[in-house]
């Protein structure tokens, strides 16, 4: 297979055959047709062309959150470098994954059809204070609540359980 015109860096950043792409109208057009196949390769893909992207980590970070309140319930919007919005659930959940020869966890969320994002430094950061605990099975663990959801935070969990 040829080498990919197309690079995702691990912040996010477009790159077409090495030039960082700077327009936001064109990665998000470019976004917008992104998908993931079965042999976990990244393509932009439409009806009539097929070019094979390279993705360092995942294809998106997640740069922004909301909180947003419905029936009594405190659910989390968020907001990725490409502008997608998606409310965290069962559909969309969040996870982290242990980081290469460290003990740090990096949190993750699907956003959709096996695409995911990383959550910034600054969201993560944002979300911690909304970390609540929870009983599961006598363990405690801590999480986060969206809805009546709770995703476990406290332990690293293996990405293709989600997707």
């Amino acid at each position: 297979m040829n080498k990919a015109p197309f690079l995702i860096d691990a912040y996010g950043d477009w790159y077409y055959m090495g030039s960082k792409i700077t327009r936001m109208p064109m990665i998000k057009l470019f976004s917008s047709i992104l998908v993931k196949d079965k042999d976990n390769t990244f393509h932009l893909r439409t009806p009539v062309e097929d070019v094979l992207v390279e993705v360092i980590d995942v294809p998106y970070v997640i740069t922004s959150m909301d909180r947003i309140y419905n029936n009594n319930l405190t659910y989390f919007t968020f907001t990725t470098n490409v502008g997608v919005q998606f409310t965290l659930g069962k559909k969309n959940p969040i996870w982290v994954e242990a980081k290469e020869n460290s003990d740090e966890f990096v949190p993750y969320s699907l956003v959709n059809k096996g695409l995911i994002a990383k959550v910034s430094r600054a969201v993560y950061y944002e979300l911690v204070g909304f970390l609540d605990t929870k009983n599961i099975k006598k363990i405690e663990h801590t999480g986060i609540y969206s809805g009546k959801e709770f995703f476990i935070l406290d332990k690293p969990a293996l990405r293709n359980i989600f997707i």
